[in-house]
């Protein structure tokens, strides 16, 4: 039976995952009153949080060599003072059961065998170099998971030998809302001033599920300031206790939704004219919404035609001090096969709203130039292997790139805390596609279910237990956050990412544009911001600017685009089979067939990654609650003689599992939902192996047109009660 979390219980849950890590081998006397411990002093380091790409920053109290409680910052805009409760999980991870301790190297039987870390370096560094001179640098590739440390150091690398192809590991991310955000504005990312908004339609993106406390706490001071905030989903997440109005869709329909608002928007002259002077296109853009009238919408969406006016009529009262937010980890909302044209519809019509870095609208992420930092980019000589088959993807598609290996045109490929094959869909393509690289090489904490059919295996220290490169935060005032050690080393041998690439580089002969250490390259990133390192390292997170754009509706907004404007009408996305301007996409899979669910997935308030979930404190809050259960409507379970807490079998032509059904009213006839990074099958990760099944098994490989994203949310299965 799974137990309903609200917003209270989730800040109970956060706080209990850190009292679990506390009663553990990790986070000593959190909050202790212990005499005992009164004579022991704190040392306090300021680093972030590994446990999402947000990266958190957060001060470590650390004694006697061990961590006794973390602080989040209160300057930095993610963080907000606290962490989540992934947060607080992922500080145990030095202590996690099964970290690896030595190098492996695949026998021909299939079996791994020990070596030292000079065999390991200098056979990868030779493959790496055959490999490029016999298939070229384009057939070298990587995917990290998108932390500070890995991407940078990785990418260099690569690039270092001539290759473009690092990429961010995305199955759970926002691959396409990025590159469809890119498309219309030239910027791939926004955030919504929260704080300031009198209204915000919030896509599918649970905020508490893919939480950051400082988005938790600016929407709250929204709500508190009177402001509307619209959840619109098709199941009623843990966000609807921070909403003001839940609009229940069919999933995988918010473009239809978006189209119908910008059409309404439209209708105003005056406003037209006015969005016309900013945005290129919009004539022939505003020609095809003609049909996208609410009264369409309200058949595709299931919205009532009269909420869809009743949204438009709001949104244009409050503007500019308004937006539709499909930002950061927008799972609910993507992994469609119209993800990337929603999230270009969404840029247009915040356009029309006039809401783009103005107070209580949305600012704009503008990226940093690095090309005068010490350790500037450097620039690969082969192009990016992906770009042909995905080249609306804003910094390449990591999906794609597997698709390519799985077809034999990549000959090396290095992941870093990326375990594709737990995540992306249709993990048995994905081993085969693993299989057919000549060099496969994962950097890992933990043996993983991608690390177990790789060639080499080499085991990382966690965050914690080295410094690391600063990461840039922030839209409005942009802040930088940089990472000190807090803790010695769990295992005596395992190295740093930094040291591994670092190793590589030399071996491979390209050592010269490499730092000698983190804290060089750390420092030289920080000049180039206008902050000094060792400052920095005081206070972890420094502002180095205000937004570059204004912050009054009179200062217009700098456009990186062609036309200096928003595009309404893109030849790219002609050439690339996707429709010049933003017109409706239906889902791939369909449900109209009686009898067949939608599977949708998402993260949870604990859950972000597979590596999470073998952490003891999460996977007791998961196990608690009953986490990994399967969402089903009740009235569809009514027909299927299913009561919650029954044992149903979930299947497709493509997997079969039982899990423990949650029936509930809270979720869209025909849809069901099991969230995602369960279901992990390898052995070593002991608190992992009982929770749940992967969502990702009953899904094809199949990849978003253009946009190269995997469609992680297209697949149907049947919910048979077990034993029925």
């Amino acid at each position: 039976m799974t137990k309903a979390i609200t917003r209270r219980g989730f800040v109970a849950a956060s706080a209990a995952t850190a009292a679990l890590a506390a009663s553990g081998s990790a986070l000593y006397g959190c909050a202790s009153g212990n005499a005992e411990a009164a004579e022991h002093t704190a040392t306090v380091v300021n680093t972030q949080c590994s446990a999402c790409p947000k990266q958190c920053g957060y001060a470590a109290y650390v004694v006697d060599g061990s961590l006794d409680k973390v602080i989040g910052n209160t300057t930095h805009p993610y963080a907000a003072g606290t962490l989540c409760a992934r947060g607080f999980g992922s500080a145990t991870a030095s202590q996690a059961e099964n970290r690896l301790n030595t190098p492996l190297r695949k026998n021909a039987a299939g079996f791994y065998d020990e070596i030292d870390w000079d065999t390991a370096i200098s056979e990868i560094a030779s493959s790496m170099n055959t490999i490029v001179a016999d298939q070229g640098a384009q057939a070298l590739a990587a995917i990290t998971d998108g932390t500070a440390t890995a991407q940078w150091y990785t990418a260099r690398l690569l690039a270092a030998l001539g290759s473009a192809n690092t990429y961010v590991s995305a199955s759970a991310a926002n691959s396409s809302v990025a590159s469809g955000l890119a498309l219309a504005t030239g910027y791939s990312a926004y955030e919504p001033d929260y704080a300031n908004a009198k209204m915000v339609v919030i896509l599918g993106a649970s905020s508490v599920d893919a939480p950051d406390p400082g988005t938790i706490a600016g929407l709250e001071a929204a709500k508190e300031a009177g402001a509307q905030i619209v959840m619109v989903d098709s199941r009623m997440s843990q966000s609807s206790s921070l909403a003001t109005e839940y609009v229940a869709v069919h999933a995988g329909t918010e473009l239809a939704l978006v189209l119908a608002l910008a059409h309404e928007l439209l209708a105003d002259a005056d406003r037209a004219a006015a969005a016309a002077a900013t945005m290129d296109g919009l004539d022939t853009w505003q020609a095809a919404l003609g049909e996208y009238t609410p009264e369409w919408a309200a058949q595709i969406t299931g919205a009532p035609a009269d909420k869809i006016v009743a949204l438009s009529q709001a949104l244009a009262k409050a503007a500019p001090a308004a937006c539709i937010d499909l930002t950061w980890m927008a799972m609910f909302g993507g992994s469609y096969a119209n993800t990337g044209e929603l999230a270009r519809a969404v840029a247009l019509t915040n356009t029309i709203l006039g809401c783009w870095n103005v107070p209580g609208g949305a600012y704009v992420t503008a990226p940093v130039d690095w090309t005068k930092c010490a350790f500037a980019p450097l620039a690969p000589t082969a192009a990016d292997i992906t770009a042909a088959e995905a080249p609306l993807a804003r910094g390449g598609s990591a999906a794609t790139l597997m698709r390519l290996a799985h077809d034999g045109s990549v000959g090396g490929l290095i992941l870093v805390d990326a375990n594709v094959v737990a995540e992306y869909p249709d993990p048995t393509y994905l081993e085969q596609a693993l299989d057919t690289c000549a060099l496969t090489v994962a950097i890992t904490p933990r043996m993983t279910e991608t690390a177990s059919r790789c060639t080499y295996v080499l085991p990382e220290l966690v965050w914690s237990e080295s410094a690391q490169i600063p990461t840039v935060a922030g839209a409005k005032t942009p802040v930088v956050t940089v990472s000190a050690q807090t803790v010695e080393p769990a295992v005596d041998n395992a190295w740093s990412v930094a040291d591994i690439m670092t190793s590589l580089a030399a071996a491979s002969g390209v050592s010269a544009p490499f730092p000698q250490t983190v804290e060089e390259a750390a420092a030289a990133m920080c000049a180039c911001l206008g902050t000094d390192y060792e400052g920095a390292c005081a206070v972890g997170t420094v502002a180095f600017g205000a937004t570059t754009q204004g912050e009054t509706a009179d200062e217009a907004v700098v456009w990186p685009t062609a036309s200096g404007k928003v595009e309404c009408v893109s030849a790219t996305a002609d050439a690339a089979g996707v429709s010049a301007y933003p017109v409706w996409v239906a889902p791939v899979a369909s449900n109209e067939t009686e009898g067949l669910y939608r599977l949708t997935t998402g993260n949870q308030a604990i859950l972000f990654a597979t590596e999470l979930t073998d952490l003891a404190p999460l996977a007791s809050i998961a196990k608690e609650y009953d986490l990994e259960g399967i969402w089903i409507n009740a009235d569809d379970a009514a027909r299927a003689g299913i009561a919650e807490g029954d044992k149903v079998t979930v299947a497709n032509d493509h997997a079969s599992a039982a899990l423990n059904a949650h029936v509930t009213q809270l979720i869209a006839p025909s849809v069901v939902y099991m969230a995602c990074h369960y279901g992990v099958d390898d052995g070593e990760e002991k608190n992992a192996n009982d929770l749940g099944v992967r969502q990702a098994s009953f899904v094809p490989f199949a990849l978003e047109t253009g946009y190269g994203a995997p469609l992680l949310q297209e697949s149907m299965v049947t919910i048979t009660k077990a034993g029925a």
